[in-house]
């Protein structure tokens, strides 16, 4: 498979298809990309995708902002990530397409030098502006900086290149998670700039930052700093479309798990979105779910970067009539091909058993809380009790006890947790449908996005698998792991039969002291009659 994907990706191998040709491929042929967030769990799947099946580009510029090292050693430690192994087989010289820029995305001018600003206004001809501080427990002013004046950074060198033809922002479909359906169209922010920077002042004037019950007031009703914020750099977008000659666009994916099928199954960036609570459950960590089975709304990671180009293709060359105003595509799966949280357990959880892990802590099981006040009860009896013997046992083994307080941390934010996994949004997606249905066939299978035909028992039997590999950094097949297992739960089974026993011993106690006055008087009576 692997063989005859490479020929059909690669023009140099694959040579003309007299019957069909790749448009997209073609769109981007010459093109020069500007991408910020690279470093990100979806900028990865971008960079990797662009370099792999889009080779026909001029220049991929990455603003990456110094960390301890500087941009380019970051970089040279970048590309030798797993993500881009199968790039490197295919085009073992595709960093020469690369060039880095060094710059800061929350200080003017983007912190970019003179002379690449200069290379940006002459030579980019499209910008994806990803970068974002996703955190959700963050300084109010670190976060409003990143994802809002850092938009507005972005969109004044937009302002100053000379041969754009397209800016997509990437947002968040949850950027108006107010709103139980969420379409396809702009929507009021919640505050302009002048509002944010006051916001950012008092937030740095304060000692301690401004009070998190001030932070969550001042958002109401957005859930919390990053979709307030998301919003706001939606408005900015909004208004320059207005004023554009060329497409801009607002592109709004829902919550990004790991990969479908490129460059590999199941391959995990980070332990965002649902990928903690599926590690808590092989871990044996968490055994308890909320009384309420809401509709679970994820987009594969490679599927979403294969939608980012497809959607910049059809609007460009699809759309030039509407110049001069701002594209607004939603990509999720809660209406097209709905996922039940249920149904993602009872396609992943069991895998966890087939492939146990050897950091597990407890058996593999869960349980649904019939009501919300057993979800607490069972949540303190199951999570509560076992995290209290665990410090117990760290400190036997003169080791820091923390169980208690991850427990305690995770108390304090189930509120927060909860709200993520079971508000049951409904996010359209009738323009990126469109796109879907102009999408010839070839193209549908090199940068294949939709999300209708998408095979969630399938994606779930490698969700584990890749959590294991990518993320644990373990073996999949590891005997040691497996004798634990076993171990295991030959000993949570013995615990039940012990407690069923006692269980059953007290009952019959109970009931022998309840008979045992009625057999006496029986006897009595019997006597009597003698």
């Amino acid at each position: 498979m692997d063989d005859i994907y490479r020929r059909i990706s690669d023009e140099e191998v694959f040579g003309e298809d007299e019957t069909e040709r790749s448009e997209i491929k073609e769109f981007f042929h010459g093109q020069t990309i500007l991408l910020t967030g690279c470093t990100g769990f979806l900028g990865k799947c971008v960079v990797e995708k662009i370099l792999r099946d889009c080779a026909g580009i001029k220049k991929l510029i990455l603003i990456v902002r110094s960390h301890k090292v500087s941009a380019k050693e970051r970089m040279k430690k970048y590309f030798q990530h797993e993500i881009f192994e199968k790039l490197r087989s295919y085009r073992s010289n595709f960093e020469s397409k690369v060039c880095i820029v060094e710059g800061n995305l929350i200080e003017e001018n983007l912190g970019v030098s003179i002379e690449d600003k200069k290379m940006l206004i002459d030579e980019v001809t499209m910008i994806y502006h990803n970068a974002s501080n996703v955190k959700f427990a963050t300084k109010i002013s670190d976060s409003l900086k990143c994802n809002v004046f850092g938009t507005k950074y972005m969109i004044e060198l937009a302002r100053e290149c000379k041969r754009l033809v397209c800016f997509m922002y990437i947002s968040t479909a949850y950027s108006h998670s107010y709103n139980k359906v969420i379409e396809e169209k702009c929507y009021p922010p919640p505050a302009d700039l002048k509002m944010v920077q006051d916001i950012i002042d008092a937030d740095e004037i304060a000692k301690n930052g401004i009070p998190p019950a001030t932070i969550e007031e001042t958002c109401k009703p957005w859930a919390n700093i990053y979709t307030f914020g998301k919003s706001i750099a939606e408005s900015l977008v909004e208004e320059f479309g207005k004023e554009t000659s060329y497409p801009c666009i607002i592109y709004r994916p829902s919550q990004i798990i790991s990969t479908y099928q490129e460059p590999f199954p199941g391959w995990c960036g980070n332990f965002n979105g649902p990928a903690l609570v599926f590690i808590g459950y092989g871990l044996g960590i968490i055994h308890i779910k909320p009384p309420i089975d809401c509709i679970q709304d994820y987009v594969p990671a490679d599927m979403c970067a294969n939608s980012i180009l497809a959607l910049t293709w059809d609007t460009v060359t699809n759309k030039k009539q509407d110049n001069g105003k701002v594209f607004i595509f939603n990509y999720a799966s809660s209406t097209v091909k709905p996922l039940r949280f249920t149904e993602f357990e009872n396609y992943t959880v069991p895998k966890g058993r087939d492939s146990p892990s050897i950091r597990m802590v407890g058996p593999n099981f869960l349980l649904r809380a019939p009501c919300w006040f057993l979800f607490y009860v069972f949540h303190f009896v199951l999570h509560g009790i076992p995290a209290v013997i665990a410090d117990i046992v760290f400190m036997a083994m003169l080791r820091k006890p923390q169980a208690v307080a991850v427990f305690y941390k995770i108390t304090l934010n189930l509120k927060t947790l909860l709200y993520w996994g079971t508000y049951d949004w409904r996010i359209t997606v009738t323009e990126t449908q469109k796109m879907w249905e102009r999408m010839n066939h070839r193209d549908r299978f090199l940068f294949y996005n939709d999300l209708r035909t998408i095979n969630w028992n399938a994606f779930g039997y490698t969700y584990w698998f890749g959590i294991k590999k990518y993320l644990l950094k373990e073996p999949l097949d590891d005997p040691p792991a497996r004798r634990k297992y076993s171990f295991m739960w030959l000993a949570f089974n013995s615990f039940k039969i012990l407690v069923i026993v006692c269980i059953l011993y007290y009952l019959l106690g109970y009931w022998l002291s309840l008979i045992s006055p009625i057999t006496e008087f029986v006897k009595l009576k019997y006597i009597c009659h003698m």
